[in-house]
């Protein structure tokens, strides 16, 4: 029989027969071993083996009993027997046959045992591929950085079967000092929590080395590093735990320019997964080195990883550019009615808190809804924009203080002026006319009587108006007053005749409440319709498609009674519903309307539950509103307006046109 190719023991089994026809020395060679059996359970011993099967064998057990314990073994029988074996000898077992025979079915033994190695080792690496592949994929979907480098470090753990990893990413924002920033870690042994801290990305760490020369560092005893390397390592935090690194892989995270980003830093690799190495004599039994396998795939995983932290980190950075982007804009809208500013962060704020509390309400209808991150996303962005119309807005309306423009009020002013000015010229002349023809005392003292009547008369209709263009409730009474000006005459310069106020000035005078005429209220109540427009401009991802919709129903009310279409309750969204009584709630208490001061949180609570009787609220939301006491989101939160205002102005928000009278 040749030699065998393995340096490995070969068993050579067989029956009683077999045993009498050859012996040991019927073979040269050393490592094969004749071992006479009778029974299948003795084949138990032997796992891998050569198997000579007799008839005398099957006597005493069926075949399916023998071949239980053949998983990895070549059997030989005899041809007459006709049972399914890997070899068949002459009946009779010749002895060069027989002995040929074996050999053949040693080299068939061995590319047995080779394709099982060759099998076990495709079947490992096939689940290491396919878990490496399943990492890509959970690293890929997941959006929100922080989480990632969570995933990150726990799928590495778990591939690696390393006690502890931790994660660095690399801060090149001052160019002449590049930084590694610890971001997290775990450690299977120790429970402990590491701040975030900063090193210098240099060559005196190991994974500022794997970063600054972008290669990985493999170290098989942290403590007998060479003298020659440029790092050592430093065995502090190992002297505070009571913990021993034994093992260490530093791995550079490169991404698609092979720019270094980060370091993956794995310690003490085990040989069991689920050990804690608690002691130093555990750790020493169970720490292994880095080989070559583990590497790379420890470096395809930081492949991945790159390409998921640089998606996350340039998602981050487009959110907060939009963020960034969205603040500014509605800042700057806000500056056109600077006493107003901050109306709409308070209203985000406000409507958010009352989108997650609905969920925590016990007795409301709502309850079973509870909105995603990504929806509190688009509700927030939609309540921050929700004024963004106001820009289609005429300014004299915006922020018109008194009822009638502030330069139509000089202008009748001026009239007055005029007036009195012609009346004076007018007496003047007749008291000439009257000295020269000598008439009584008596008679000029009439014109100067006549002249301070009418003088007065023109100062108390000028006052007429002055109290009629302030921002209160009109009585009634003074219609009649401004129906005397309507009607009192008056000539321009140029010798047109007209009335002193004109139907414009009239209706502007007659408004009741507040300053705005009814085509300056529409104006106002268009600022949706400008909002709708104006959002619809922007390209929205699928996840904020629906804040145009959202931000311009905020006027909308549950009886059909609002604008800008009169949408009714099965209509309107409920972000939209929610958002209704936080607006209205904050221009109630922090923004003082041209005829009214800013309420207390009381009343304005009380008018927003009057609101719901008249059905224009949900009730149902503003009892969660008041009983989750959404309401106090904004106390101590400073929002203060961008620029410095002196003196507080009266002036028309948007949303103090809104309220049921």
């Amino acid at each position: 029989m040749k030699k065998p190719i393995l340096d490995e023991p070969i068993f050579i089994i067989h029956g009683e027969k077999f045993d009498k026809k050859f012996s040991r020395n019927d073979f040269d060679d050393s490592q094969i071993h004749l071992i006479c059996i009778t029974s299948p359970e003795e084949l138990s011993n032997y796992p891998s083996c050569l198997f000579i099967f007799d008839a005398q064998l099957l006597e005493t057990a069926s075949w399916k009993d023998w071949n239980k314990y053949l998983w990895n073994s070549v059997t030989i029988s005899e041809e007459h027997l006709e049972i399914n074996t890997d070899l068949l000898l002459p009946t009779g077992f010749p002895k060069h046959e027989t002995i040929k025979l074996l050999g053949f079915a040693y080299q068939q033994l061995h590319l047995k045992q080779q394709y099982s190695v060759t099998n076990n080792l495709l079947s490992f690496e096939h689940k290491r591929i396919t878990q490496l592949n399943e990492i890509g994929i959970a690293l890929s979907k997941e959006k929100n950085l922080g989480v990632l480098l969570k995933k990150i470090l726990h799928e590495s753990q778990n591939l690696s079967d390393c006690d502890a990893v931790s994660l660095y990413l690399v801060d090149k924002q001052d160019e002449e000092q590049p930084k590694l920033i610890f971001k997290l870690s775990f450690n299977d042994t120790l429970s402990f929590k590491m701040d975030e801290f900063q090193i210098p990305l240099d060559n005196n760490s190991i994974a500022g080395y794997a970063a600054l020369n972008n290669q990985e560092v493999i170290i098989d005893d942290a403590y007998h590093i060479l003298a020659s390397k440029p790092f050592q390592f430093d065995s502090s935090l190992d002297i505070e735990l009571n913990y021993r690194t034994i093992s260490i892989l530093a791995v550079p995270i490169t991404n698609h320019e092979n720019q270094v980003i980060g370091v993956l830093q794995f310690i003490n690799r085990k040989n069991q997964r689920d050990i804690k190495l608690t002691t130093p004599e555990i750790t020493v039994k169970h720490v292994i080195p880095f080989d070559s396998g583990i590497c790379h795939l420890l470096c395809a995983l930081a492949s991945q990883a790159a390409i998921s932290i640089e998606n996350a980190i340039l998602l981050e950075n487009i959110n907060n550019l939009f963020e960034g982007f969205v603040k500014a804009s509605v800042t700057a809208i806000e500056q056109r009615d600077p006493t107003t500013s901050g109306h709409s962060f308070r209203v985000a704020d406000l409507t958010t808190t009352l989108a997650v509390r609905m969920n925590a309400s016990e007795h409301h209808e709502y309850r079973q809804i509870s909105y995603s991150g990504a929806e509190l996303r688009e509700i927030r962005y939609a309540s921050l924009l929700h004024d963004f119309g106001k820009v289609g807005v005429r300014e004299n309306v915006l922020v018109k203080e008194k009822k009638l423009p502030e330069n139509r009020l000089e202008l009748l002013q001026y009239r007055f002026e005029l007036e009195k000015e012609r009346l004076k010229r007018k007496a003047l002349e007749e008291e000439l006319h009257l000295h020269h023809s000598h008439s009584p005392i008596e008679q000029i003292q009439s014109v100067h009587k006549q002249l301070k009547q009418q003088i007065d008369e023109l100062d108390q209709h000028f006052q007429a108006i002055l109290e009629a263009n302030e921002p209160t409730i009109l009585p009634d009474g003074n219609f009649n007053h401004l129906m005397t000006l309507k009607e009192f005459p008056y000539r321009e310069l140029g010798g047109e005749s007209g009335y002193i106020i004109s139907e414009s000035d009239f209706l502007a005078l007659s408004v009741k409440k507040g300053t705005l005429t009814d085509v300056e209220r529409e104006e106002i109540q268009s600022h949706v319709l400008h909002t709708l427009k104006f959002l619809r401009q922007i390209p929205w991802t699928a996840d904020l498609s629906n804040i145009p919709g959202i931000a311009s129903a905020h006027h909308e009310k549950l009886n059909g009674k609002g604008y800008p279409y009169g949408l009714t309750a099965e209509d309107i969204s409920m972000p939209s519903r929610m958002m209704a009584i936080c607006d209205i709630f904050d221009a109630l208490v922090a923004t003082d309307r041209p005829y009214k001061r800013a309420l207390n949180i009381e009343k304005a609570l009380d008018i927003i539950q009057t609101e719901t009787t008249h059905g224009l609220l949900d009730s149902e939301l503003v009892k969660v509103f008041i009983d989750e006491k959404v309401y106090t989101t904004t106390t101590h939160k400073d929002y203060k307006p961008s620029m410095n205002i002196s003196e507080p102005l009266k002036k028309n928000h948007i949303c103090n046109v809104d309220l049921h009278k």
